[in-house]
């Protein structure tokens, strides 16, 4: 498996613990969307492995992705004090939680940092491939202050009429402001459709949430062909 090395061009905040860095793309890369790096994580005198999925499309000249930072955690302490230019060693891509070649209606559903692959990967469909089939999100947060590329989602739906999302908040802050959906992902994912559409289901985000939907959709006529997942 390949290795390269990045050099860091921006950082920033984005919501509650949570970065998006852009980095360098070797002149040679390619990754499908959805897939994800290793990266080479400087501890004391080793190097340990951590991986994030790229939230840019194959197509972008910079390499994104969206870390969540946790208390005390290694890589969450080496981003955080990364300033551009710096370098950092990578190796990959890897992973197969990408988008089908079968042609049909798709689903996504992430919870937190579970958007940046699925980021990439509506925007490869809808930017470039110019998939024409019904595509849809629900993206689940915790309160207003976790949310992030809420401005993305509106541009690509203002853009491509394929695509609608709804973004649904377990405990939001403020009531009286908040226009979207209340509670968990759970609570507005149903199986099967009211449609009885066949899609494509692609689940990225915490595990627990990854299971209860696994579950809802195969023990009500999915099929394994059908469903896709990676666990954050």
């Amino acid at each position: 498996m390949s290795e390269s090395v990045l050099s860091l061009l921006e950082k920033k905040t984005i919501a509650k613990d949570l970065l998006e860095l852009r980095f360098t793309r070797p002149s040679d890369f390619s990754f499908r969307a959805g897939q994800f790096l290793q990266f080479f994580i400087p501890k004391e005198d080793k190097n340990i492995l951590r991986s994030y999925s790229i939230s840019s499309t194959p197509q972008d000249p910079y390499l994104e992705f969206c870390v969540k930072l946790l208390e005390d955690g290694i890589a969450s302490l080496h981003f955080k004090k990364m300033n551009p230019a710096e370098k950092i060693s990578i190796r990959g891509p890897r992973g197969k939680f990408t988008v089908s070649s079968e042609p049909m209606a798709s689903y996504f559903v992430a919870t937190g940092a579970g958007l940046a692959p699925i980021m990439s990967m509506i925007r490869d469909e809808l930017e470039y491939k110019k998939n024409k089939q019904k595509i849809r999100l629900l993206f689940g947060l915790h309160s207003e202050e976790n949310l992030f590329w809420e401005n993305r989602l509106k541009i690509l739906a203002q853009a491509h009429k394929n695509f609608v999302y709804d973004i649904t908040l377990s405990s939001p802050k403020n009531n009286e402001n908040w226009k979207g959906l209340y509670g968990r992902v759970t609570e507005h994912f149903i199986y099967p459709p009211a449609s009885q559409e066949k899609q494509h289901y692609y689940i990225c985000g915490n595990a627990d949430m990854v299971r209860d939907l696994r579950t809802q959709i195969l023990t009500n006529g999915g099929t394994a062909e059908q469903l896709h997942f990676e666990i954050f």
